[in-house]
């Protein structure tokens, strides 16, 4: 390390050293020491009230956990008697604030018993203060003790077998070697990857882990889990959030608890070979994922539970409400110890916390201030039967089976899918027929493979497409007999993609709808009502494709009379229409138009459905409402709609009265949209009478809090 120049790394080393074996109470110094004002302290312990945190180090015991502790690091090898008193001088420097009581110092280099002695009585006659030197050999003995290997692996990437030390450490290393139990501090753990956290959605420049949203459990975990021993279980729904909950409970913990080492073992039985290796668990956090499978006479048992939550072993454990009720019921084991024994005697022992698949009002409010997270925005604005957690973590799941579908896993049941999505995507946002998507789902598939597809395999295919994943959402979802509607999250990705390219290419919408299949354009022409909801909006949609004969109908349809004002009025069949021209950048009063609509029938529908929309701060729109503020949105996005005496929308807009228009525009300035929310209440004043000075351009804003709208615009500028 000396010679690669890593004092950071070496610090690192040091700093969990010292965690693990003299206090917990750690606070780590922010940017380069050498930048001052640190006064060389490379890291110091914060205020603590736990009394029961300090630990025989083997060279230092005994301090108040409200004292003072510094400690330095040095990979310098020569002068080490002048540096060790010189940092000290600038230790005990004084400051305002508590005195130091104690100085740990770290070298790499090895420091003779004589040299260690002499340097600790000069610095408690010069500067009245208790130094402990902890050389390079000292570091490796403290490294290779069970508890602590963890620390050389994660920093040194040694192999156990290679550290010197104790039998039982080398056993532990085999152990640990196998890759079936993982030892880490909790900031060294990926939450996704080793503790099992479901991967949230990954939407444009929103990737990563989503904002934590506080749960109204929190306060009663925090607690249980600064308790630091016993067996706490988070129970709940399939993707309700209970393991992303548990790892932010321990995050918070480190406050009382510094950087504990998280054991986080495969299954039970992995657990107890780490045990019997020699690894000393006191102190320490085992991470029990999905309780049911560490659970057992040769894993998990009360006796285990009870041995080491006495000693100072936390068990933080999630479990699924389905597999509680499997485990209480399961006759596998010995008789007088099967698994329901065992599991019902592991339970008694146990201090469980609920987490609710969905959110309350209070959760709600706390998600209301993370929607600059796309992701949590979709998710409030279309999440309505599920969860947040649920959608989220479905999103990423739905997407990569329908891949792995396409890729051979079954790809018939992921053709209906692709029929469905290009369903949706060509306006038709009705319930699917079932007799539609096999009739279009075949041009999914290479010939061959269509020409051998059975009558026989449809019902396995259909299985596979609705089988719901983490709890929570299908790739297809059931909402009928013989219905069917495609993942809201995957109809947005395709489309999201399909304008991705576009705006690469420099293409208009109707390129994008020229990827849809000649199939489904004909399905719909030739099997859609005139009096189903979705019909205008199919028919908007079909104007701009390269397949206008469902336009062709409607106008011959509109022309001979079998269409009536009545119908075409209609607020359900309207506010589809008004979707489909967001979804696909469509201009609504453009469309309305070529269409011959009423334009003041529109608003009219809009209007209607913003006025169901509860005024507080928790939203949860439906998908309705969702097209009603996107068309107003949409209707506010040029100026001239609302400014021009010869527009349209002026036109139309003035049969409201203005404190219509005006209850528009505050919605819109409260909820992240100020541009249009300015543009509303300016055409209020205008049709009270009042002088209005109309901007001559307005600065759009880029971050609509709710819903997600608008869609990314041709322009290529992307503004929700």
């Amino acid at each position: 390390m000396r010679s690669l120049n890593e004092h950071h790394r070496f610090e690192d080393i040091c700093r969990a050293v010292a965690r693990q074996r003299i206090t917990r109470n750690i606070l780590a110094a922010t940017g380069p020491v050498s930048a001052g004002g640190d006064q060389g302290r490379d890291f110091e312990t914060f205020l603590s009230y736990n009394k029961s945190n300090i630990q025989d180090a083997g060279v230092f015991f005994g301090l108040e956990s409200n004292q003072l502790i510094v400690f330095c690091c040095t990979l310098q090898t020569s002068n080490i008697r002048r540096k060790v008193l010189a940092d000290i001088a600038t230790v005990m420097t004084p400051t305002p604030g508590p005195s130091v009581a104690a100085v740990f110092y770290f070298t790499e280099v090895d420091i003779s018993v004589g040299m260690r002695h002499k340097l600790t009585q000069e610095a408690l006659a010069e500067y009245g203060v208790r130094v402990e030197l902890i050389d390079g050999n000292s570091i490796a003995e403290l490294l290779s003790e069970p508890e602590t290997l963890w620390i050389a692996r994660e920093y040194l990437n040694v192999s156990t077998e290679l550290i010197s030390g104790t039998q039982e450490a080398s056993t532990v290393g085999r152990v640990l070697n196998t890759g079936s139990v993982i030892v880490r501090s909790i900031f060294e753990l990926d939450p996704i990857r080793d503790l099992g956290v479901h991967p949230p959605l990954q939407l444009d420049e929103w990737v990563g882990m989503t904002p934590y949203i506080r749960r109204s459990v929190d306060d009663d975990l925090d607690a249980l889990v600064n308790a630091g021993s016993g067996l706490v279980i988070l129970e709940g729904n399939s993707a309700s959030g209970k393991t992303r909950t548990a790892y932010e409970a321990l995050t918070r913990s480190t406050e009382k608890w510094g950087e504990r080492a998280i054991v986080v073992p495969k299954d039970g039985t992995s657990l107890r070979a780490l045990i019997s290796a020699g690894f000393k668990l006191e102190n320490t956090v085992v991470w029990l994922d999905d309780l049911e499978k560490f659970i057992g006479v040769d894993g998990v048992d009360e006796g285990l539970i009870r041995l080491f939550g006495a000693s100072g072993v936390l068990f933080l454990a999630t479990l699924r409400s389905a597999a509680k009720h499997a485990m209480a019921s399961a006759t596998a084991g010995a008789p007088g110890r099967s698994l329901a024994t065992v599991s019902r005697a592991v339970m008694a022992g146990a201090t469980s916390v609920r987490v609710d698949r969905s959110l309350n009002e209070e959760e709600v409010r706390a998600v209301k201030r993370q929607r600059s997270d796309r992701r949590i925005s979709m998710a409030l604005d279309k999440a309505r039967h599920a969860g947040l957690a649920e959608f989220i973590a479905a999103g990423p799941a739905t997407l990569e089976r329908w891949r792995d579908g396409q890729d051979g896993a079954n790809e018939v049941g992921a053709a209906l899918v692709s029929a469905a999505v290009d369903f949706r995507r060509a306006g038709y946002f009705s319930p699917i027929p079932q007799e539609w998507i096999e009739a279009a789902f075949g041009d999914y598939l290479d010939p061959r493979t269509r020409r051998r597809i059975s009558q026989a395999q449809m019902e396995p295919a259909f299985s596979w497409a609705t089988e719901t994943l983490h709890g929570a959402s299908s790739c297809l979802e059931v909402v009928g007999d013989r219905l069917f509607s495609p993942f809201d999250y995957l109809v947005d990705h395709v489309q999201d993609q399909k304008e991705e390219e576009d705006r690469a290419r420099r293409n208009g919408p109707s390129r994008i709808l020229k990827t849809i299949p000649d199939a489904i354009w004909h399905e719909i022409q030739d099997r859609i009502s005139e009096n189903d909801p979705s019909f205008m909006s199919c028919v908007a949609t079909s104007s701009l494709s390269f397949h206008p004969g469902l336009k062709f109908r409607y106008e011959l349809l509109v022309e001979n009379g079998s269409i009536s004002h009545e119908s075409l009025n209609d607020p359900g069949v309207l506010l589809n229409f008004v979707r489909s021209c967001t979804e696909a950048s469509l201009c609504i009063p453009c469309h309305v138009a070529v269409l011959h609509l009423d334009l003041e029938a529109v608003l009219k529908a809009l209007l209607d459905e913003f006025d169901t929309i509860p005024r507080s701060e928790s939203l949860r729109l439906s998908e309705s409402q969702m097209s009603a503020v996107r068309g107003l949105f949409s209707l506010a996005e040029d100026d001239a709609n609302l400014s021009s005496p010869d527009s349209p929308v002026m036109d139309a807009a003035v049969n409201f009265p203005p404190h219509v228009w005006e209850e528009v525009g505050a919605f819109f300035l409260i909820h992240g949209a100020p541009t249009e929310g300015r543009l509303w209440q300016l055409f209020a004043a205008a049709q009270r009478g009042e002088p209005v000075k109309w901007p001559v351009s307005l600065k759009k804003n880029h971050g609509v809090l709710i819903p997600e709208y608008p869609r990314k615009r041709d322009s290529g500028t992307d503004v929700s």
